[in-house]
């Protein structure tokens, strides 16, 4: 009995044994539902510098451009200006203002001197004295104005210029005249005379001297004469009171330039005042003249096989205002430096029209394109 008790005791001993090795098994935890397991957030990219903008490229939209010409009393000027007007609002949808010289240098001064203070964005000029619009073309650069010029390089100012090749077309018509007289009248030599702006740089360097330095090349030095050239800036009246002069005190005068569209017609006046200005059938009989612009009228006479008006150097207008817009454009937008030294020239072409070396149908063609205009033979002979 007693080891029955003993072996139940044992087993009770061993059973409670077990119970108390589980019951110190600790339970499995589980985080609380509403807690989300922490995430690390990646490290934020370091901020880059922001770059610079790019300055806003000009536009040329409601560009307002002062359009200078000496005088709108000349065909050439009339006909460059219209096509400025034109060319400007169509190509870079610019406004061009037509500021006119009156052929007075004083005008002209004047007309520079009230830039600085006008809206302008852009200015071409068309002058005569340099030094006296030198600080009006200054102080409208130094107010952002964008200037060029047109004939004349401005002294020192160094602003870019577009220039028309006056020299080769002047050289080529004094050449041709002196062969012409030479053909007519081998006995008579050369006596030359020039009508225009002996002070004028640009004339003399264009007009003047490659035309007399044409009859030379044709006849050799010390074989001709040469009066020199005759002030007529002041307008046809001028010009024909001055060669009415040249006429009593060198009658002998045959070959004769008179340097400006406008000039001419006091030209041939004081001629046929003078019972002179004619040829028979184109050989002439008392002088050849020679011109510049080629306007219409010239035209008539040139192939006038009666008038001693017989070649004209032809500046394309609608060509030429073209260039100095673009120009013009060029230097307001930066492409072009307002300022060198010395200053950038731009040279465009020149047409020397005459009866020598051109039919009529020609010359109406090339006056049409560059005129903007549509004249038949009959318009202009009639």
């Amino acid at each position: 009995m007693r080891k029955v008790i003993v072996i139940l005791l044992s087993l009770l001993f061993v059973v409670a044994l077990m119970a108390g090795c589980q019951s110190g098994t600790p339970a499995e935890s589980k985080a609380p539902a509403s807690e989300e397991p922490t995430k690390t957030e990646a490290p934020a990219a370091p901020s880059q510098p922001e770059q610079p903008s790019e300055p806003a490229e000009k536009s040329t939209e409601g560009m307002k451009i002062a359009y200078f010409v000496s005088t709108m009393a000349n065909e050439f000027h009339q006909a460059r200006a219209n096509a400025a007007v034109k060319y400007a609002k169509e190509k870079y949808g610019a406004e061009v203002t037509i500021i006119d010289g009156k052929s007075d240098a004083n005008v002209m001064t004047q007309n520079v001197d009230m830039l600085s203070t006008s809206d302008f964005n852009g200015a071409t000029l068309h002058i005569w004295e340099a030094d006296a619009a030198k600080p009006g073309v200054l102080a409208a650069i130094e107010q952002g104005i964008a200037v060029t010029s047109f004939f004349s390089p401005l002294g020192d100012t160094g602003i870019p210029t577009y220039r028309s090749d006056e020299a080769g077309g002047s050289r080529q018509m004094g050449a041709d005249a002196a062969k012409k007289w030479i053909e007519a009248h081998p006995d008579k030599p050369i006596v030359t005379v020039q009508l225009g702006w002996p002070d004028n740089r640009e004339v003399k360097t264009g007009r003047t001297d490659p035309f007399v330095e044409g009859i030379e090349s044709v006849v050799g030095a010390g074989n001709y004469t040469d009066l020199g050239c005759y002030d007529c800036s002041a307008g046809a009246d001028a010009t024909k009171e001055a060669l009415a002069n040249i006429l009593v005190t060198h009658p002998e005068v045959n070959i004769i330039y008179s340097e400006a569209g406008d000039l001419t017609p006091g030209a041939m006046a004081a001629l046929i005042d003078a019972g002179r200005g004619k040829m028979d059938n184109g050989k002439p009989l008392t002088e050849i003249v020679c011109s510049v612009d080629c306007p219409l009228s010239e035209i008539k006479d040139i192939f006038n096989p009666n008038s001693s008006l017989k070649a004209s150097l032809g500046l394309p207008p609608i060509g030429t205002s073209e260039a100095i817009i673009d120009l013009i454009v060029d230097v307001y937008l930066g492409k072009v430096p307002q300022v060198s030294q010395p200053a950038q020239e731009f040279f465009g072409p020149v047409q020397v029209v005459d009866a020598w070396n051109m039919t009529l149908d020609e010359v109406i063609k090339w006056y049409n394109e560059q005129f903007g205009t549509s004249y038949t033979e009959k318009d202009i002979m009639g």
